[in-house]
């Protein structure tokens, strides 16, 4: 595979060697769309004069070097050029010529098909500083940067400090001279730039900080400022009051990026945003705002946790991940409107972090990294959700104010350098006065999740004892681990049409079989719900009145997190084969009618489409398929015209569409004919789309809906739609595209996911032995983001058969036996999952 990697070792060992004080890294733009010219001039201590090392430099050619004001031969490799003897004191200079990415890797070009403007943007962790200037580009390693720019005169330049000289280079360029940085780490340097608007506002609190917000001009007209900044703003002061510690930074800037691999980036002052994340171009629901809310306030804690105090080397990635995650939904259902962000993150991001602890590849939370492909295979569930539901618990154990005592002290101590997860844990132990040493070993450094399910004896309608069993996880997965818990039980009874809590008590769990003596004598509840509150992180379960009061009630249970815990377990349930798939969905479809919850809603949906594809039987689909459409549709017909749930269910109604009649109201919908329903761009492209994968539109419709949308996203959408029409020629044509052609990173994942439709099962398995065949050349000739989609967004998901598995192990046992972990970890979740789908369809085959 194409690209770049250090190991630790590699890295410890150049730290031995080597200690960055400052960067100087001067672009000129305007060179070309193929190549940048970037002068670096790097000052640093030797450690150990006479030594040599290496300096990380990835490009099409070095045109200069010079170490202490000589000249030097690099030896340059495209990836690295080798330095001559250290001496005490050095000054090193690299003039070369860089590289444009189309992967979202390094410095990204893009060309804005609305108006043909040119847009860079940075992208740098893990390790590709590089991509753009030559770096010992590693954490440990942080300097102070002093950047410049020579750009077209019309184009904005963002970077992570203000701007402090702008002069004209001649008629159409400009030269802009940046504020020399704090110290920083190489990977939350940045550059922005191109044809950019923006909108400007400041934060007054510890401090007075400028705010902006950045978006391409033909995109500018949906960015929502108020609402971003009110957000901003809310942000900053939560984490000011909890931190104890004012924005380490200057300015703020927030910018909205095409062709965004990630959700968002947090470079020091210059935070990236994937722009559908930040900015709506269509109408969205309250989840989106939720999910835009907690992405800020993430990338803002990571500016505290990650940019001032940064981790030593990338085994502490799942700990800057995990409190970034912790910490916005923490921020955002404290000091925002949006009070239910942690029913979202139960529904939707907790959920990602049960399924991948559930495959064979889970690994503990604080893993050893050995080298960077490691560390990108590590950006998982794990990493941050996991993560941050056992820092949940963490806090809990300690308690929240011992915590929120020992980050404070952290930060104090350990601003603008580096650490590793026993200086946090030694200033949280200093707070709570506990040794923490058994908790971190049990619950970081062992894999899995535990399940925990009630055992209740009653004396007529009364409790006579209450015991929460904890199950370790099943063979070969994660550890053999009874952990500690510290949990809520709640009693919810039946009243009226409702299900109210009566009352909610803590306690601690232990080993395999923990009384709960509190409930010794109370009147036995409707429903019994372990973890209420979510505080802990298990697979739950429920005694047989609870399962009976959750299937008809639960739409009607009066809090949403608990209802979240509810439908997590109902899922996970199906997924391992005890609930039938199609009584899951009937479940489903009844709570549904009196679900509030619009992320619930939305992820529950999302749930009926993999348990109809994966989970249900072929014998029962058919009839499934029906029930849920029907059943969908009348949720649209009877939900409020404008409110989101009408939305969403428009949404359902057309991924679920299957007869003529619901075909013809899908054209219908693309006229409008939904009362109060806004058909904009996203639901329109949408629409469309169903219909395109169920045959319903072609290509000539394809060009016309083209034609209507003549803007980046329109170009994404056709890209995805010709992949999805049901065709063998489409498929062949979309696969051998995916596989061979040199594709933007956006380009590529859509026409993936327009290729392996669920809906296209019986199609797609005739490109089985295409897969497996084609994944190992995709790997050695792309970077690394465009082979990892390939290989996890084209992997036969839906070709569920005992005969894939074994092809899949075959490639693993044989073919693939010494390919890269990543891309063997790939396979191995993608036969995981499958394997999984065959055992919860065969329960679903004796319903």
């Amino acid at each position: 595979m194409s690209g770049t990697n250090i190991t630790q070792i590699e890295a410890a060992q150049r730290s031995e060697v080597i200690k960055v004080s400052s960067y100087k890294i001067d672009l000129d733009l305007t060179t070309g769309a193929e190549t940048f010219l970037v002068k670096t001039t790097v000052n640093f201590a030797g450690l150990k004069p006479g030594a040599t090392t290496f300096i990380d430099c990835v490009g099409k050619r070095v045109i200069s070097a010079k170490l202490n004001g000589a000249d030097f031969d690099p030896k340059f490799d495209g990836e690295t050029v080798f330095l001559p003897a250290l001496a005490a004191e050095n000054v090193l200079e690299i003039e070369h010529e860089g590289i444009y990415s189309n992967s979202g890797e390094g410095l990204h070009r893009f060309v804005d098909p609305a108006d043909n403007e040119v847009y860079l943007y940075t992208q740098f962790e893990t390790g590709d500083a590089r991509r753009m200037y030559a770096c010992f580009d590693q954490p440990d390693q942080k300097a102070t940067f002093t950047i410049s720019t020579i750009t077209p005169k019309h184009w904005e330049v963002i970077s992570n400090y203000g701007i402090e000289a702008t002069k004209d280079v001649d008629g159409d360029r400009k030269h802009i001279q940046f504020a020399t940085s704090q110290v920083i780490s190489t990977y939350v340097t940045a550059i922005v730039a191109g044809a950019y608007k923006s909108v400007h506002d400041e934060y007054k609190g510890e401090k007075t900080i400028p705010l902006g917000i950045y978006a391409r001009k033909s995109f500018f007209q949906h960015v929502d400022a108020e609402n971003i900044f009110e957000v901003t703003k809310q942000g900053f002061a939560y984490f000011e009051k909890t931190f104890g510690l004012a924005y380490p930074f200057g300015k703020y800037d927030q910018i909205a990026v095409a062709e965004y691999n990630w959700g968002a980036m947090e470079n020091v002052g210059c935070v990236t945003f994937h722009e559908d994340v930040l900015i709506f171009r269509s109408k969205v629901t309250e989840r989106n705002y939720i999910s835009r809310a907690t992405t800020i306030h993430h990338e803002m804690a990571h500016m505290w946790f990650g940019d001032l105090v940064t981790m030593k080397w990338w085994q502490d990635l799942w700990l800057n991940e995990s409190f970034a995650e912790w910490a916005s939904y923490m921020s955002v259902s404290e000091s925002t409107q949006y009070k239910h962000a942690w029913t979202e993150f139960n529904s939707v991001r907790k959920n990602w972090a049960y399924r991948v602890d559930q495959m064979t590849s889970t690994h503990p939370i604080a893993v050893e990294m050995e080298d960077l492909d490691a560390v990108r295979t590590n950006f998982d569930g794990i990493s941050y959700a996991k993560g941050a539901s056992v820092l949940q618990q963490l806090v809990a154990h300690v308690g929240r104010d011992n915590f929120i005592a020992g980050l404070r002290k952290y930060f104090a101590k350990h601003a603008y350098k580096n650490t590793e997860l026993s200086d946090l844990i030694t200033e949280l132990e200093a707070a709570c006065g506990k040794d923490l040493t058994a908790w971190v070993n049990t619950w970081l450094r062992t894999a899995g999740v535990n399940t925990l399910r009630p055992v209740i004896n009653l004396d007529a309608d009364k409790y006579a004892s209450v015991s929460v069993k904890q199950e370790v996880p099943p063979l070969p997965l994660g550890s053999k681990e009874l952990r500690p818990h510290r949990l809520y039980v709640g009693l919810f009874d039946v009243k009226g049409d409702a299900l109210v809590r009566r009352e909610s008590i803590e306690v601690d769990i232990a080993g395999q079989l923990t009384e709960i003596k509190e409930l010794a004598g109370k009147n036995a509840a409707d429903l019994l719900l372990i973890n209420d509150h979510d505080q802990t992180y298990a697979k739950l379960r429920f005694d047989d009145r609870s399962v009976e009061t959750m299937k008809k009630y639960l739409g009607q249970l009066d809090d949403s997190l608990a209802r979240g815990l509810i439908w997590a377990s109902l899922w996970d349930s199906t997924r391992d084969g005890e609930l039938p798939a199609s009584d899951y969905i009937t479940i489903a479809l009844n709570a549904l009618k009196g679900e509030s919850d619009i992320s619930m809603i939305t992820a529950t949906f999302m749930q009926i489409d993999t348990a109809i594809w994966a989970y249900v039987a072929p014998k029962n689909r058919e009839a499934i398929r029906l029930a849920v459409a029907n059943a969908a549709e009348a949720l649209l017909d009877g939900a409020k015209p404008g409110s989101d749930h009408q939305l969403q269910y428009a949404r359902a109604f057309a991924n679920n569409a299957v007869t003529p009649a619901q075909f013809d109201r899908l054209k219908a919908m693309l006229d409008g004919a939904v009362n109060g329903l806004t058909v904009d761009a996203e639901l329109r492209w949408y629409i469309f789309i169903c219909g395109v994968k169920r045959g319903v539109f072609g290509p000539t419709e394809i060009a016309a809906e083209g034609d209507r949308d003549k803007t980046a996203h329109g170009k994404q959408y056709v890209a995805y739609a010709h992949a999805a029409i049901p065709t063998r020629e489409a498929k062949v044509a979309a696969f051998k595209s995916i596989t061979t052609d040199d594709l933007s990173n956006t380009i590529h994942s859509y026409k993936c996911r327009g290729f392996n439709e669920n809906i296209h099962c019986d199609l797609l398995e005739a490109f089985v032995d295409d897969y497996f065949d084609a994944i190992l050349k995709v790997w050695e000739t792309k970077g690394f983001e465009i082979a990892e989609t390939t290989a996890t967004l084209t992997f036969p998901t839906w070709a569920i058969s005992e005969g894939t598995v074994t092809k899949a192990q075959h490639w693993l046992d044989v073919t693939g036996k010494d390919a890269s972990h990543a891309l063997r970890r790939s396979v191995t979740e993608g036969r995981d999952a499958m394997t999984r789908a065959l055992k919860a369809r065969a329960v679903d085959a004796t319903r």
